[in-house]
């Protein structure tokens, strides 16, 4: 792991594809997963987290479950893993947005996402057994805080 220095959250679409490539590489080399990632960025809100160095993460928000944010995809560069990265880049979506809920998911085998989401305190809310058979998908959310500091459950 490297130390990350500050990152700036820039907003990004489309266009941006090869910057994201420089986070994750098989970008570059998997046309069904660039083209996956392409309409992912068009149909949300999405950002790189960037430094001097270049971008080390992204993450892009969709409206696509039920309505509400969804964090599609979060992923932060191997190199500047557990540097702060995918926490600050999920503290922004969270707050940007409206909806008094944002959801996520992740395979049950992502154990540092699964810590992550314990650490910022995503709740767990439900699984999918046949996305990747033997691999559940883990569901989670995080309510928005209302002017107590409560989470607001509807």
């Amino acid at each position: 792991m490297t130390q990350t220095p500050p990152v700036d959250l820039v907003p990004i679409g489309r266009s941006d594809i090869a910057r994201l490539a420089e986070v994750d590489p098989r970008l570059a080399h998997d046309s069904g997963l660039s083209a996956h990632v392409s309409e992912l960025l068009d149909a949300g809100l999405s950002w790189v987290a960037a430094t001097c160095e270049g971008p080390v993460g992204f993450a892009i928000v969709t409206r696509r479950f039920f309505g509400f944010p969804f964090v599609d995809l979060l992923f932060v560069h191997r190199d500047h893993r557990r540097a702060g990265v995918a926490r600050a880049l999920l503290a922004h979506c969270e707050a940007a947005h409206a909806a008094d809920r944002i959801f996520t998911s992740t395979n049950q085998s992502n154990a540092p996402m699964r810590g992550l989401m314990e650490r910022l305190r995503w709740r767990a809310c439900g699984q999918i057994d046949a996305l990747d058979p033997g691999d559940p998908e883990l569901f989670f959310v995080k309510f928005r805080a209302d002017s107590r500091g409560a989470p607001r459950e509807s």
